[in-house]
């Protein structure tokens, strides 16, 4: 019984794949030889062959090519390199970190890096709203990959910075960091790494 079952529901969807090509060619049929108009198609000013047989009075749009090309620096790239460059920063912060005591801290390469990379985080946040704006969508979950990229990179800079803020704090009060504002600028450089990652 299964069988012939199966074997019917074959058979209509074979009639239902071929009959709307059926009856598309039959309304041609009845639209191209069942009417006469007294029309010679192949004659008609409204056929425009190539630029040569166009009849005079009737132009072919010249469109550039530059329309079709994509522009050597969209607003996308600029989002990208900057995403790229905070995350540079934060590492060169990492890798650049006093051993002990530093006096002069504020004008390090550790301090300074770590500074450019929360703001140049915070123009990738920036310019990421701009360019992408139509691709956040809060109903298709937080894990999908364009708004978990969102997330993840607010995230980032957001580390980055309290980071830098906890760091001059302690300078401004202390006269020295302690290594707490690590843990901030670790979890910072994760989130941001892993945001880049996701949309590689």
């Amino acid at each position: 019984m299964d069988r012939i079952i199966k074997q019917w529901v074959m058979v209509l969807l074979l009639l239902g794949s071929v009959m709307p090509a059926q009856a598309e060619e039959a309304s041609q049929n009845i639209l191209f030889t069942d009417l006469d108009f007294n029309i010679d198609l192949t004659n008609s000013s409204l056929l425009l062959a190539d630029a040569s047989t166009t009849p005079a009075g009737l132009s072919v749009p010249n469109i550039p090519d530059s329309a079709f090309e994509k522009p050597w620096f969209t607003e996308n790239d600029l989002h990208m390199y900057l995403g790229l460059a905070s995350m540079g920063m934060g590492a060169l912060a990492g890798i650049s970190a006093p051993d002990g005591y530093d006096p002069d801290l504020l004008n390090t390469v550790h301090f300074k890096a770590a500074k450019l990379s929360w703001q140049l985080g915070a123009a990738a946040v920036g310019t990421g709203l701009w360019a992408h704006w139509d691709d956040f969508h809060l109903e298709d979950g937080l894990l999908d990959r364009d708004n978990l990229h969102v997330i993840l990179g607010t995230l980032g800079v957001i580390g980055y910075y309290l980071a830098v803020k906890g760091a001059v704090d302690e300078y401004n009060n202390a006269g020295y960091p302690s290594e707490d504002h690590a843990s901030a600028g670790i979890f910072g450089g994760s989130a941001m790494l892993t945001a880049i990652v996701i949309t590689w």
